[in-house]
């Protein structure tokens, strides 16, 4: 699409180049040109990631005025002239005139060159790319009606003339192409607000002075002000006030959820209520919300297998189509001797086989499902993460069955006073057993003693004069007085919210689980036996994780695996779908084709959406497929001793409607 904007306050031909750079940092935007002497600015832009408000806001937050903007689009301007003259052109059919058939052949002309000026377009293109397609059909049916009729006016040709076929042709055909990207842009709305963060402008403390900066002019240290309706632009941490935080757009948790200082705000989170400041921790470019974009960039850039096979079906249909439809003209020509009834037969075939609900079947589909996915806190990385079976699934344990947290589940005491004394010694500490003997201690209300020079020695514990306290020969921590005994503390690992739901749900689907996970044998057993969990692995380095995946391949079981660290990556790349979790790190959400938001419960809502987008696609397929199965035959004239013949126009408008109910199977919920 290409937007002409009018702006005003150019005062140098140093201000086109900062448009230019500006509007090109935006993506989207593949092509700026500037004129300052005629203080015009062309912008060549993808619809699915911006649109004209976006380019706008940017635009004005350089310090210039739109006065005017302008889309070469003139789509709807144009269908309304294409029904106008086909609905004159259909009155003048009632109009005895000696001057009706030459108003009509005018009127016809008209339609063709303004509303058919896109299909020749389209058609040239794809004969320089030796690709047949939709444009090409419709090029060639329309412009055969037209000839036909104006060699038929000038007694060239036998018969009369039909112009009323071609201009309707073309006014059905951009009237089913009108519908159908008007809802896809409806579809693409979420896409875009996730786009359109990287225009928003921040609101930055500075020596006590409040300052507007964009994106690219705030860096690690910054303060951010924060308000309500504000966008997180960044990833931060709060240092003063709170937020009630919609994180929708990023995670699809679609409950508000409160943030307090010290607590970390996640960029492309919008601020319902409160207000803050915010220390920056990230640039924009390192920022969560950016990784989102680059990942739903590379998405809409790969084709799954089944798109790819519906595009080689359009193409050799096409040339199916043209042979077709010189056929059934040869034969009807033979048979009636009628050029004109043989030229509708064969231009019938021709607009009723256009491959457009093929084109549009798998595309259209996957974006649906793309979207869904990302408002249910699913990221979908790979598009053909929709077709893959899943026979196997590993599952790593800490932090993807469990919090990676421990929680202190029993404890014996054998001298008195002394958990006071530990709990004083776990404040020293921000190991994960400390804090959870802190978090127990503060369930029960001892806030622990005060105690000077007590000390943390890394992979040992906590050393007090004569007592210390860390992990014995038996594996539970325990507290010691010159090597003797005085208490001991026993942990279990938190399992993660939705991990029991997501296994029984994965079982049902007939998905067989596996854990792999590094940690000790007598853990991983006690977690594979809460879990239901047959077989696991435990003590596994990164390598023995990667042999395990191709073990499991080997056997020639297909193998999903869900991890969330480094340590999982090199098998997440081996595996032939890998999930990482939202709260892992950027190697796993790399490595992995799906990138679960909220959580492994994730799971669940990504094989729903799944089986809900594949069967999409081949309810589309299907219903394009019976379409021409049913269609082709009628326009050929199969029932005509019957009395029943499509007309051109009105396969035209068939074929409208087949695209529209594509478009509308693919978007329904």
């Amino acid at each position: 699409m290409r937007a002409t904007l009018k702006v005003s306050g150019m005062t140098c031909v140093n201000c086109t180049r900062a448009l230019e750079i500006g509007l090109k940092k935006l993506r989207g935007v593949e092509g700026v040109k500037v004129s300052f002497e005629l203080g015009s600015v062309w912008v060549d832009y993808r619809e699915e990631f911006l649109d004209l408000q976006q380019i706008k806001n940017v635009v004005e937050s350089l310090g210039y005025k739109v006065e005017e903007i302008r889309e070469r689009s003139r789509k709807g301007e144009v269908l309304l002239f294409c029904w106008t003259m086909s609905l004159i052109l259909m009155a003048l059919m009632f109009w005895q005139s000696s001057y009706s058939p030459f108003l009509q052949a005018m009127l016809s002309l008209l339609v063709q060159v303004v509303g058919g000026y896109g299909f020749y377009k389209g058609a040239l293109n794809s004969l320089r790319a030796g690709i047949g397609n939709m444009d090409l059909l419709v090029a060639l049916g329309s412009t055969s009606a037209l000839l036909y009729s104006l060699l038929s006016l000038g007694g060239l040709l036998p018969g009369e003339p039909f112009f009323e076929t071609s201009a309707f042709l073309i006014t059905f055909l951009r009237t089913g192409r009108f519908l159908e990207e008007w809802v896809k842009a409806r579809a693409l709305k979420n896409l875009r607000e996730l786009f359109s963060l990287q225009a928003t402008k921040v609101k930055v403390l500075k020596g006590g002075k409040e300052e507007e900066k964009s994106l690219q002019e705030v860096f690690v240290g910054d303060t951010l002000l924060l308000r309500t309706g504000d966008m997180v632009p960044v990833d931060c941490r709060l240092l003063e006030g709170a937020l009630e935080l919609d994180e929708s757009l990023v995670t699809g948790e679609s409950l508000p959820v409160k943030r307090s200082e010290g607590e970390r705000l996640v960029s492309g989170s919008l601020v319902v209520s409160g207000f803050g400041k915010a220390r920056v921790e990230k640039t924009f470019g390192s920022s969560y919300a950016n990784l989102l974009v680059r990942l739903v960039e590379e998405t809409l850039s790969k084709r799954p297998r089944i798109q790819r096979f519906a595009d080689r079906f359009s193409h050799y249909f096409v040339q199916v189509v043209l042979l077709l439809s010189l056929l059934v003209f040869l034969f009807w020509y033979a048979k009636t001797g009628d050029p004109r009834t043989a030229l509708n037969f064969s231009l019938a075939v021709l607009v009723v086989s256009c491959p457009c609900a093929f084109g549009i079947a798998v595309p259209l589909a996957l974006v649906s499902g793309l979207l869904r996915a990302q408002r249910k806190g699913l990221l979908i990385k790979d598009p053909s993460a929709f077709e893959k079976n899943v026979d196997v699934l590993v599952l790593d344990k800490t932090g993807t069955l469990t919090e990676g947290k421990p929680r202190l589940v029993e404890h014996n005491l054998r001298e008195e006073g002394v958990l006071n004394l530990v709990c004083g010694m776990a404040k020293v500490s921000n190991h994960p057993y400390s804090l959870a003997l802190r978090d127990f201690c503060l369930s029960k209300g001892i806030e622990g003693e005060s105690l000077q020079g007590c000390r943390e020695e890394a992979g040992v514990g906590l050393l007090w004069g004569e007592y210390f306290l860390g992990r014995s020969e038996g594996g539970e921590v325990a507290l010691y007085r010159n090597g003797s005994k005085l208490a001991e503390f026993f942990f279990e690992d938190t399992l993660r919210k939705g991990v029991e739901e997501t296994l029984s749900f994965l079982r049902s689907k007939g998905v067989e689980v596996f854990m792999l996970t590094g940690d000790k044998e007598e853990r991983a057993r006690v977690v594979a036996q809460v879990l239901g969990i047959k077989k696991f692995t435990a003590e596994a380095r990164p390598e023995d994780k990667l042999l395990k995946i191709r073990e499991l391949k080997s056997e020639g079981l297909k193998v999903g695996l869900v991890g969330d660290g480094i340590n999982d990556a090199p098998a997440m790349a081996e595996a032939d779908i890998a999930f990482a979790l939202g709260s892992g790190t950027d190697m796993a959400k790399r490595a992995g084709d799906v990138v679960l938001l909220k959580g492994i419960e994730g799971l669940i809502a990504f094989f729903e959406e799944k089986e809900r987008t594949m069967k999409r696609i081949k309810e589309n397929l299907f219903w394009a497929f019976l379409y021409n199965l049913l269609g082709i035959p009628v326009a050929a004239g199969l029932l005509y001793s019957k009395g029943i013949q499509l007309k051109p126009e009105m396969a035209g408008l068939m074929m409208a409607f087949s695209s529209l109910s594509v478009v509308l199977n693919s978007l329904r919920k």
